[in-house]
């Protein structure tokens, strides 16, 4: 099958890669003998680059192929960051670190995640995580732009598939690792990165690999929110601010891998494996938070902030409100992201015929934990609360002034600037804290077969298999809280540290951030000695079950000008879930029921117009699922307003069928051209909907809820996605040796890539909202990849930078206002334009030893989100530059 025709490619380039190396260093031996200077001729980027383009020209579907070199590792920490790089894709972020991929402007939930061609379910659901899989697990990543039938059906914008590392990629006994240092600019953070990779073959039939991998960031933030936006009848277009607030972030992240496979051979037409991978994120954050309610203020006349009067006579980005309040907030998340994959599997061939077979079991936390929440406020009496001067105007850096207040109800006055926040007063209402979090356990059992045929005369490989899959999530939490009033309350000055401010935001206002071990261990206490109460969490509790059995039958037709690969795959799918659900007589266990077959026919030309260069057509068909969460029937109803909301247990999947159209050109074997044009006709988008239940799970006591106006996820929107992708990659190589310049010119190298999209969805009629287009979401209009590089004498310099123009990240809620539609608060919201630029310098020392230097951010540019349009900037966060650097080690 092509999986497996795939993975003997990449074993291949892998031994090209260290073949390249070794006769690289070799030939650079001569050089030795003359010379006092030790320099090796190592070229891991070019090496690798000439890997990939040798798997990709064979590949018989439209592939993106990143190689690690010889080394063991790619300059990248995480897999995110590493296929960012790629050409067609884009990452999101948070806190600075890329987190999901975009692959072609397509949302981050239609990419796929498997390991050696086996996919797996993410912590998270649909929406695969890739910041908690380190870059050293891979021997090769291979994006798979292009579907086929021995491919899961939800696989919609491509597939991510990680090779691991085995031990007959090499010859006997083989070490590598990496020891990193570093600092985080903002807050003065340590930064860790290593790895250690060991592998063996034992009497030629036996291998080993293990691995293990450590990553650790210690980081502050600087942040301000200014959200939600009040839109009102009595003008529209003016859009206040409910509050404004500072999140105040003191953080560590961890990623933890460890993975080992086994291999035997039983001879070289019979072998099988066991491996475990196994990843693991610990997200350890701090937040001191202060939120300004500046609708809880009044104007100096005492006019309300959302009235008439205060709406007509102020200005929504500069003004003043007097006695606003200030939220204060205390969370601590200790959060936990654990995943792992076990599977045995084999590989047989007799004669034409070839088997392979895989048994894996998967377990996924996304855990939530919340040692820590605290909520602070200020009192009733508008004298003891603070003025409030906003200033919104520079939608970059938006800040506040604080002034004490004076005067009467009606006629109040601004004081003195206050500019230490611990001197107003605003007490503790409420500590608690949560533990729990989402929980999938999945069974996979997979097959497949291929025969070497002919049909019509012409070389036809057949290939057919099976798949069936059990995943299982569900959700569970506790959580304890105590409120606090009255004399004696402890204020935020009983949890403060002696640590200043560490961001580098102009605040106005002095703070002292909190002390963690104070604050669990008073939380704890709390609980311990019963003064908080125990919290009925059963309505958060929900389970959804998935169970696809899936077949597919296809073929490889070879011809002298190349191949088309042509077939289909059926999958069906049944779903069952469970929620608690309250009702008037007390909690009810709700228990729903699904099922639905889907069938993916695809067709794929591969032609080669000459030697180096090939022309791809394809057409796909493919279904994006809803999410697991959205699946869930944990209903919510009114029986006076007679509405019904929540999950959705009948949303249809969303139906996609792509046209992919691509020219590559192999100019040599550094140097590739490509050029794309893709689209993807859409049906049944997934969009928030209103209409009526229909359904009679909710009726009880003679109540007929069916007929309740219904608001959740569901199948609505129509559109398309399209778009053009061009990439370059090259060195000066071959074009110094061929004019003969001077040698030290043939390092350098560019990869130049770019992704151009426009996408339309057509959102229903809601609530007397006309219908209207919006992109489909997670996508960039833009998204560019530059690198320049300079490989030679063991030296590599590399200059990333990456960019995307802004792109939707969810759909808001909107009315009518005099004809007019306007967003209920912050509507549509976006993320802006996102750019990163990165620097690494790596130096090879001898055979066995490299040097490295990575520098991160550089620009250090801000992520903004803004609602409904660009002037209504809701968040504003920059994360600092990285600096890390040590040495790897290859034995």
């Amino acid at each position: 099958m092509l999986i497996r025709d795939r993975a003997a490619l990449l074993r291949r380039a892998s031994l090209l890669s260290l073949i390249l190396g070794a006769t690289a260093g070799a030939a650079h031996a001569d050089d030795n003998a003359v010379s006092d200077v030790i320099v090796t001729a190592r070229r891991p980027l070019a090496e690798s680059q000439a890997a990939a383009l040798q798997i990709q020209k064979n590949s018989d579907s439209l592939v993106s192929v990143l190689s690690a070199d010889a080394v063991g590792a790619l300059p990248d920490q995480n897999i995110a960051f590493a296929v960012g790089r790629l050409p067609g894709v884009g990452v999101e972020r948070d806190q600075g670190q890329a987190r999901y991929i975009n692959l072609r402007g397509a949302p981050v939930y239609w990419t796929t995640l498997s390991f050696d061609g086996l996919s797996v379910v993410s912590p998270e659901g649909r929406a695969t995580r890739f910041d908690n899989i380190p870059s050293a697990i891979a021997s090769l990543i291979t994006v798979e732009k292009a579907i086929v039938p021995s491919m899961p059906g939800d696989t919609v914008a491509g597939n991510v598939d990680i090779r691991t590392r085995r031990a007959f990629d090499y010859k006997g006994q083989k070490i590598t690792g990496k020891l990193g240092v570093g600092r985080v600019k903002l807050g003065g953070g340590d930064e860790y990165d290593t790895n250690l990779v060991y592998s063996n073959v034992f009497g030629d039939r036996f291998g080993l690999v293990a691995q293990a991998s450590y990553y650790s960031r210690e980081m502050a933030t600087d942040n301000w929110e200014t959200d939600p936006y009040l839109s009102n009848t009595v003008d529209p277009t003016k859009h206040f601010a409910r509050e404004h607030e500072n999140k105040h972030y003191r953080l560590t992240r961890e990623n933890i891998s460890a993975s080992i496979r086994a291999d035997y051979k039983f001879d070289d037409n019979n072998s099988i494996f066991a491996s475990t991978i196994n990843t693991y994120y610990h997200d350890d954050e701090l937040r001191d938070n202060f939120i300004f309610r500046l609708d809880q203020g009044t104007d100096a006349a005492g006019n309300s902030y959302t009235s008439a009067a205060y709406i007509n006579a102020n200005n929504p980005v500069f003004g003043t409100s007097y006695g606003a309040r200030i939220n204060g907030r205390i969370d601590y998340r200790n959060s936990k992201e654990a995943m792992s994959t076990n599977t045995v599997g084999g590989e047989h061939r007799w004669n034409k015929f070839s088997a392979s077979w895989r048994l894996n079991y998967t377990y996924t936390q996304d855990g939530r934990d919340t040692p820590v929440t605290m909520a602070f406020q200020s009192p009733s009496s508008f004298l003891l609360r603070p003025t409030v001067e906003y200033d919104f105007r520079d939608g970059d850096v938006n800040t506040v002034k604080l002034y004490q207040t004076g005067g009467v109800t009606g006629a109040r006055t601004r004081g003195a600037q206050v500019t230490n926040i611990e001197d107003f007063q605003f007490p503790l209402t409420s500590a608690g804290n949560l533990k729990g979090g989402d929980y999938t356990n999945a069974y996979t059992a997979k097959a497949d077969f291929d025969y070497d045929g002919e049909l019509a005369g012409h070389e036809t490989k057949f290939e057919f298999g099976g798949l069936w899959t059990d995943r299982t999530k569900k959700s569970r939490e506790s959580s304890f809280t105590r409120a606090f009033s009255g004399a004696g309350v402890p204020t935020w000055a009983q949890f403060a540290s002696n640590i200043g401010y560490l961001g580098s935001q102009n605040l106005n206002y002095t703070f002292r951030y909190t002390n963690k071990d104070y604050t669990t261990n008073f939380v704890d206490e709390l609980v311990r000695t019963g003064q908080a109460t125990k919290n009925d969490t059963t309505a958060n509790y929900w389970r959804v079950g998935e169970t696809i059995t899936a077949g597919y039958a296809m073929a490889t037709t070879r011809f002298d000008w190349g191949n088309i690969v042509y077939g289909a795959r059926v999958e069906h799918i049944e779903n069952e879930g469970q929620a608690y659900v309250a009702f008037p007589t007390g909690q009810r266990l709700v228990k729903v029921k699904s099922d639905d077959t889907l069938y993916y026919p695809s067709a794929h030309l591969n032609w080669n117009l000459r030697d180096d260069l090939k022309l791809r057509v394809g057409v796909t068909t493919s279904a994006s699922r809803a999410d697991f969460d959205d699946l869930r029937p944990n209903y919510t109803f009114s029986d006076a307003n007679q509405t019904v909301s929540g999950g959705n247990p009948d949303a249809k999947p969303e139906r996609q069928v792509g046209l992919d159209t691509y020219l590559e050109w192999y100019a040599g074997r550094e140097t590739f051209v490509s050029a794309g044009v893709f689209y993807k006709d859409l049906k049944d988008v997934l969009v928030q909907t209103s209409r009526t239940f229909g359904d009679t799970a909710l009726n009880s006591n003679g109540v007929d809820r069916s007929g309740y106006a219904y608001s959740s996820i569901g199948n609505a929107g129509e559109g398309h996605l399209q778009g053009i992708e061009l990439f370059f990659s090259g060195t000066a190589e071959t074009f110094v040796q061929d004019h003969g310049l001077p040698s030290w010119l043939g390092g350098f190298g560019t990869r130049l890539s770019g992704t151009w999209t426009s996408s339309k969805v057509t959102l229903p009629s809601v609530g007397g909202v006309p219908a209207r287009t919006i992109s489909v979401l997670g996508t960039s209009d833009a998204v560019y990849n530059v690198q320049a590089i300079y490989e030679k004498y063991g030296m590599t310099l590399r200059l990333a930078y990456q960019y995307r123009t802004p792109w939707g990240q969810s759909v808001g809620a909107y009315r009518t206002v005099n004809g007019g539609v306007y967003p209920t608060d912050n509507g549509d919201i976006f993320w802006d334009s996102d750019e990163e630029l990165d620097f690494s310098a790596r130096y090879q020392v001898n055979k066995n030893i490299e040097v490295f230097f990575d520098a991160s951010n550089l620009t250090n540019q801000g992520s903004r989100r803004y609602g409904d349009q660009s002037r209504y900037p809701i968040e504003f966060e920059k994360f600092g530059r990285r600096y890390v650097g040590g040495l790897r080690f290859n034995f």
